[in-house]
């Protein structure tokens, strides 16, 4: 399986975090993270994720994907990826992308895929033009330009609340786990 998730709580990206949580139960859940305590992890980011924290979202996302603190659930981590991925996280919009891909609890749909990565590589993801490149190899010229018909009018009739974040350094993983 190539999914290269990214935890937001132990990424570079940290720093951006407050600015949609409470800082202090951020760091919380960071050191929750980092000594491997996904039950006191959870119980920080869940809060936060239901009040629509699109880090926090897409942190929970990751926790059920990866099994960390919860049983393993793609459908969990799918909706989770999806709120996030709605209000413009990139990192969301890739890992929805490649559960498309990869028929991870849902049907393989190579066009839903290439959508999420158009949509990540608008938000200067740096590892989304070459997910999209890699997908269209799989994919029919007029499957490309749905999926990008798509994006487009997804981008048009919802703006994205989370500001696009710094690109990711060519070759570098999207996950730690």
């Amino acid at each position: 399986m190539k999914t290269p998730l990214f935890l937001l709580l132990a990424g570079s990206l940290l720093s951006a975090g407050p600015v949609w949580a409470a800082e202090g139960e951020w760091d919380q859940a960071k050191s929750a993270h980092e000594r491997g305590d996904y039950a006191a992890e959870i119980a920080l980011v869940r809060p936060m994720a239901e009040k629509g924290y699109p880090f926090a979202q897409f942190n929970l996302g990751v926790l059920y994907d990866q099994g960390k603190g919860v049983p393993q659930d793609n459908a969990q981590a799918m909706q989770w990826y999806q709120k996030a991925a709605e209000q413009g996280l990139p990192q969301a919009q890739i890992n929805l992308g490649i559960m498309y891909e990869e028929g991870q609890g849902v049907p393989v749909d190579n066009v839903r895929a290439y959508f999420w990565y158009t949509l990540a590589d608008s938000q200067g993801d740096g590892l989304a033009p070459q997910a999209k490149r890699d997908i269209a190899k799989k994919m029919t010229p007029a499957q490309v330009e749905d999926a990008e018909r798509q994006a487009k009018e997804y981008k048009a009739a919802h703006p994205f609340k989370v500001p696009p974040l710094p690109e990711t350094a060519p070759g570098t993983s999207h996950g730690n786990g």
